[in-house]
């Protein structure tokens, strides 16, 4: 395991991704935003579709589609343990686990090839610098059919907007919801440019599309989420 994988595996671990699930209930219309957008610019993919799911977590958006699309194949990456353990107990118990493969790694270290669509949601905000964020686009582009969709959705925003306080002060009043404490606000605004990544829309949007990616069109925004659609060039 990498130095990067275990740090991550370790801000990720047992405990976070025991509590994942429930510790943004109160921002339960948002998810479903995101899952609705999901579905709808993935939804005309073929009915065995390969779908790969960059940064899955405890699989939210895998335990959304499968139930939709009841031949799609998904294969769950991420680089916590913890959180694919996660993911895959809620796919034995729904019963879509068949249809499944996990793999405890990083896009780029996975070897399957030509997936059909994929998703990665509220991941590449993690990497804080251009080339690795690029880099991580890239791996996802390089293991997509040509054409192939992805639904990218990251907490985005241009720090130097005139709306930018406005739309920070909105934000972590909805994050207030979940509990957060007054030195966790602090906290979280001293952590957006620094362990989450500052870069705005359009350089974003220029990441994806060095890395092999059609120019994405923004089709939601809420808060300081941010989503696209785009497909692999």
């Amino acid at each position: 395991m990498s130095q990067d994988k275990f740090a991550l595996s370790e801000a990720f671990g047992p405990d976070h991704a025991a509590a994942y699930d429930n510790q943004f209930e109160e921002l339960q219309a948002i998810k479903g935003l995101l899952h609705l957008i999901l579905e709808t610019g993935l939804g005309k993919l073929p009915d065995n579709a390969r779908i790969l799911v960059a940064g899955a977590g405890t699989g939210a958006e895998v335990r959304y589609l499968a139930t939709r699309f009841p031949k799609w194949q998904f294969a769950l990456i991420d680089p916590s343990n913890a959180m694919l353990d996660v993911a895959r107990r809620h796919a034995e118990a729904e019963g879509f686990a068949a249809r499944c493969t996990f793999h405890n790694a990083y896009v780029s270290e996975v070897e399957a090839f030509d997936f059909d669509g994929a998703t990665s949601l509220l991941v590449s905000h993690f990497l804080t610098q251009a080339d690795s964020r690029t880099a991580y686009f890239r791996s996802i582009a390089d293991r997509l059919r040509p054409g192939a969709p992805l639904f990218n959705a990251d907490l985005c925003a241009n720090m130097n907007a005139p709306d930018f306080p406005m739309v920070m002060e909105l934000w972590l009043n909805l994050l207030s919801r979940t509990g957060m404490t007054p030195e966790g606000r602090a906290h979280y605004q001293q952590m957006f440019g620094s362990q989450f990544a500052c870069h705005g829309p359009a350089k974003v949007e220029h990441m994806m599309e060095s890395a092999g990616f059609a120019l994405p069109a923004q089709c939601m925004q809420a808060g300081l989420i941010r989503g696209w659609l785009t497909a692999k060039a």
